[in-house]
């Protein structure tokens, strides 16, 4: 049977933790999905180091979801794609994960990437109360 694909995400102060737990009511377990937080005492290094100890075994479907765009968590995904044959996508929200977690069994490429960022875009409406 297929290894479902690793999805890493890497968040400050274990935001992508709490992500990851509240997954549990919206599609029941998950497996093979991970946090790699970034904390305020952590140097650069330090957190390159922890990504790299922490990430386990990689392999061409690990899909690796940031918290901000540019920020030290997507610049440390993009400085380990030299080293590390990952996707990354950045601005991870929940529907976001949602929909990575539904493709976890399938070989990620152009298609998958698109449905997990349209996920991520289409999930962000402006709610308001009728008063007709």
């Amino acid at each position: 049977m297929r290894e479902k694909n690793k999805i890493i995400l890497l968040t400050h102060a274990g935001w992508g933790a709490a992500l990851i737990k509240s997954m549990g009511l919206l599609v029941g377990r998950t497996e093979n999905v991970f946090d790699i937080s970034l904390e305020p005492n952590l140097t650069l290094e330090e957190f390159i180091n922890r990504v790299k100890k922490e990430a386990g075994e990689i392999n061409k479907n690990t899909i690796v979801l940031t918290d901000i765009p540019g920020g030290t968590t997507s610049n440390v995904a993009l400085r380990l794609t030299n080293q590390y044959s990952w996707t990354v996508i950045s601005g991870v929200n929940a529907l976001m994960l949602v929909e990575t977690i539904m493709h976890q069994n399938e070989d990620i490429n152009a298609e998958i990437i698109s449905k997990i960022l349209d996920a991520g875009q289409n999930s962000q409406k402006h709610l308001k109360v009728s008063l007709s």
